[in-house]
């Protein structure tokens, strides 16, 4: 299997995806620390310099900026707005490190392109996986509005989280796409770690948006008051019907997609060795819930122990029904294999 994964210009990271280049699919990345996109501002920051010396280290492999936020600044909208943005992609492009962006407001796609079409139809426009593509229809249409502006087709789409366990869907969606768009790779999110269906997404990605275009952040604390992370705790077994895919079983959808991507590009370079390794490798030792994005987040409360999911866990859960409190087989689970972790202080020395 293919990987579309995070980069980060740490020599040790660099040196695995630079190792397994061939099992790359694309890597995506913050243009600056200045750009808005899907995550928090402030978190994996990086120069554009730094980004590209690290870039140069993977030729072939292609290169994706992000400029996913839910929604930008009208006024960054303006040719006088966007001034800045064009100069960075332009230097992208003259380092030859950059071949689309994944973007999530078709505002800004629609205004770099009549902004610079000379740069707009250098690049692909990548649709984010946060435009949730469930149907071979939705996705079309999204194509066919990309279309219209200067930039060119995406070699690559990802497809929404709900089909990661729904394969006779998540066939019949890929079949669609291919007859109309034979060349397209077609991808999943391997490790998420939200929600099915999260009902907090839309709110969850507009206040990351938010907090971009104000001095302080919004809403801090708020998952964990009020939202997925309170209904894990609250129900741990949602965490096991929460759509991820694990390194085990992404070789299960291997004839109906073509690669796989992984999240987590703000979390510390050892901790994306980690996982991505974990996916490069096909299986993993160690709490599952550390290689799953937002999941990781209760990774230091609970342990769940990937070598003891059940084998046949993909198979019982595919084609779910969704019908949580009919079935109990994630509660079952989560109450046999959870468990609590105990904090251990350091000791403290009398004075």
């Amino acid at each position: 299997m293919r990987y579309d994964v995070p980069f980060v210009p740490d020599p040790e990271y660099v040196a695995l995806l630079a190792a397994n280049r061939d099992r790359l699919s694309a890597v995506y990345f913050r243009l600056g620390p200045e750009v808005p996109d899907g995550r928090l501002p402030g978190i994996g920051d990086v120069s554009p310099e730094a980004v590209m010396e690290g870039l140069s280290a993977l030729p072939g492999v292609p290169r994706y900026g992000l400029l996913n936020s839910r929604f930008y600044d009208p006024a960054a909208l303006s040719r006088e707005g966007l001034a800045d943005l064009i100069l960075l992609l332009e230097g992208y492009l003259a380092a030859d490190v950059l071949d689309g962006i994944v973007y999530a407001d078709h505002y800004l796609l629609v205004a770099l392109s009549d902004a610079s079409p000379e740069v707009a139809s250098a690049l692909e426009a990548v649709p984010s996986v946060n435009f949730l593509l469930d149907s071979a229809r939705r996705a079309s249409s999204l194509l066919e509005y990309a279309a219209a502006t200067h930039f060119r087709p995406p070699a690559k789409i990802v497809l929404d989280r709900s089909l990661n366990r729904q394969t006779q869907l998540l066939a019949e969606v890929a079949r669609e796409l291919r007859a109309v768009y034979p060349t397209i790779t077609i991808g999943l999110l391997a490790n998420e770690g939200c929600l099915y269906a999260c009902p907090f997404k839309a709110a969850h990605d507009g206040r990351i948006a938010l907090s971009r275009l104000l001095p302080t952040r919004v809403g801090g604390g708020v998952k964990e008051q009020l939202g997925c992370l309170r209904f894990f705790l609250e129900e741990p077994g949602r965490i096991f019907a929460s759509p991820f895919l694990r390194p085990e079983d992404a070789c299960r959808l291997e004839n109906v997609v073509d690669s796989f991507k992984i999240g987590g590009r703000t979390r510390e370079p050892s901790a994306l060795r980690e996982v991505v390794g974990a996916y490069l490798a096909g299986s993993y030792q160690g709490n599952l819930l550390w290689l799953l994005d937002t999941l990781e987040a209760l990774a230091d409360r609970y342990w769940l122990d990937n070598a003891a999911v059940p084998r046949n866990f993909f198979e019982r859960v595919d084609g779910c029904s969704r019908r949580c409190q009919e079935c109990g087989y994630c509660a079952a689970l989560a109450g046999e294999l959870i468990r609590e972790r105990k904090l251990v202080l350091p000791h403290l020395a009398t004075i």
